[in-house]
């Protein structure tokens, strides 16, 4: 899943480029870039939980190039800073820094709220979260005109002693944080999971991959089984669960990395969901003449796309329809009539499946996905595909900025949030 920004109206000065339609919106590395103080007319600041500056600036490159986070600060960062969710032009950027307790360090999950924003950046620190369990990779931004609300979703398992005869049983429930930036306090709600097994959410396996917002639904994915959706900006509010299409729900024990083959993003107000079958991580409808042990997603491994020669695999988008929340299957690409374009084959790029697909955010067709060649420091590429001619679009070397002191590109791949 990704996270996306789209730019605000931005002036036409020396420093800042004129973007095109195409270049609105900026794909964006969850790793946030540690750097020492830049000037920047993205520049904005706040604290963090020890009374420590914190500022947060932009570094832009049009799609299919990514784009990154710069952050400054003095304080002592112990995990992250990373770009956990976006919304409108509002990034949530998590980081955890230590405190003294009184007799051992113990540790402060940060949250700040980023409007990147040429005309007027600002950044907002929130107070931290009560009797916090959860992971900044499971919370999520809402816009809501001036306001925004914050939330993060966490299931635990609770004993249940209201049964007959006193009988003690596991329930697993949700427990939601929202923050509201009109009171600028933190709530906890207790709902009950909407577990449905005929349907593919089995009690005990949700583990969230990804949230977004969907209107004024916040939106936890798990992308071996759908979505949470949770109407956060309700006085009253529940979950409901919406199954993916066309994929296995995962029971197994290993999960390995849906993230790779699997995304969710909102497209001009719809929602589209993208699935890469690269022969071992496969969608229900392409199986039925496999044996269990092929089929089986927990089995696979980070190098399987290295390995595949293309016989079967695909690439296949839905949409949501609504009001009725249901999935219309839009295209089906097979890896083999991508390869045996005259264009492909022209090109540097290698005959290995794609992985990390990014819904372009104005033309619903488009993807953006990495090709990588075999090796952990063999190049990677962005490339462009038109799902509906589907034809191979504009490609490039791909680079990601390392979250160290000091800005280093490497080749390696990591997940992209796309921010809107």
């Amino acid at each position: 899943m990704a996270v996306v920004y789209q730019s605000p109206s931005l002036p036409p000065t020396a420093s800042t480029p004129t973007l095109t339609f195409e270049e609105r919106w900026f794909l964006f590395d969850t790793r946030v870039a540690l750097l020492d103080f830049e000037p920047s007319t993205t520049m904005a600041s706040s604290t963090t939980s020890n009374n420590r500056t914190v500022r947060a600036s932009l570094r832009l490159a049009a799609p299919p190039s990514s784009s990154v986070v710069q952050l400054y600060t003095d304080d002592d960062v112990r995990m992250g800073p990373s770009v956990v969710a976006a919304d409108g032009n509002l990034l949530l950027i998590h980081m955890v820094v230590p405190f003294k307790g009184k007799r051992i360090e113990k540790f402060h999950h940060n949250f700040f709220v980023y409007q990147a924003s040429f005309d007027w950046p600002w950044m907002k620190s929130l107070p931290p979260p009560p009797d916090w369990v959860a992971q900044g990779k499971d919370t999520g931004i809402i816009k809501m005109g001036e306001c925004f609300v914050v939330a993060s979703l966490k299931p635990r398992v609770i004993i249940d002693r209201s049964t007959r005869k006193g009988v003690e049983l596991e329930v697993e429930v949700a427990f939601v944080w929202i923050f509201r930036s009109g009171t600028n306090k933190w709530d906890i709600w207790q709902l009950d999971m909407p577990h449905d097994s005929d349907n593919g959410l089995v009690e005990f396996h949700w583990q969230t991959d990804a949230v977004f917002s969907f209107d004024e639904f916040m939106c936890w994915v798990d992308y071996h089984h759908g979505i949470l959706l949770c109407d956060v900006c309700n006085s009253d509010p529940e979950l409901r669960f919406l199954r993916f299409p066309g994929i296995e729900i995962w029971r197994c024990g290993d999960r390995a990395l849906p993230t790779r083959f699997r995304t969710v993003s909102i497209c001009k107000g719809r929602m589209k969901f993208v699935d890469v079958d690269n022969g071992r991580f496969r969608s229900t409808e392409n199986d039925d003449n496999r044996s269990t042990e092929s089929n089986d997603i927990g089995s696979t491994d980070s190098d399987d796309n290295e390995h595949c020669n293309g016989n079967g695999c695909s690439i296949t988008t839905w949409t949501l329809k609504m009001p009725q929340y249901k999935w219309e299957k839009d295209y089906v690409l097979q890896i083999e009539e991508l390869w045996s374009q005259q264009s492909y084959q022209d090109s540097r790029l290698p005959k290995i499946v794609p992985t990390f697909p990014v819904v372009s955010m104005e033309k619903p067709d488009i993807l953006h996905l990495i090709v990588k060649e075999p090796g952990f420091y063999k190049e990677s590429w962005m490339i462009t595909i038109d799902m509906k001619k589907k034809t191979l679009g504009p490609y490039q070397l791909y680079k990601n900025p390392v979250n160290e002191r000091g800005t280093v590109l490497l080749t390696s791949v990591t997940y992209i949030l796309t921010v809107r």
